[in-house]
């Protein structure tokens, strides 16, 4: 009886630590937020940028959506001549990208080239903000 106990305990803390964890993150989350309305990012024009940089198999064309002077979003758009799984790989530096918004992170081991494609393409898209370009519009779907 009492290892049922302890073991209904355990399970029960465990899913209130998780529940707590999310809710956590949560207000993370809607406090950045909420300092990211009062004042303006680091990039000094909003819109899309493009830019292109060397892969591991050739070009790789990075979009960063910058809203409210932050990276909003980064992806990639063309890279035809990558290596799939190396591409696959360095793709999760984008999320390292946005939660520091710099593209100044670490490339991904294993995918050294690939990686830096991307982040040289952010680095050239960023610098076109920077420098008062204009940048597409954001699309209706990001909420404009």
């Amino acid at each position: 009886m009492n290892v049922a106990v302890i073991g209904a305990l355990a399970v029960g803390f465990s899913l209130w630590a998780a529940d707590a964890n999310a809710a956590d993150a949560m207000v993370q989350k809607q406090i950045q937020e909420a300092e990211r309305s009062a004042t303006r990012g680091p990039y000094a024009v909003d819109g899309v940028f493009t830019g292109t940089a060397q892969g591991y198999g050739g070009p790789v064309t990075t979009q960063v959506t910058v809203k409210d002077g932050y990276i909003d979003d980064v992806q990639v758009v063309d890279a035809p001549n990558e290596d799939g799984p190396y591409l696959e790989q360095a793709v999760k530096l984008i999320d390292d990208m946005i939660a520091r918004q710099t593209p100044n992170v670490d490339t991904v081991s294993g995918a050294t080239f690939s990686s830096a494609g991307i982040i040289n393409g952010a680095v050239q898209a960023l610098e076109a903000s920077n420098s008062g370009q204009a940048g597409a519009a954001a699309s209706a779907e990001d909420g404009e």
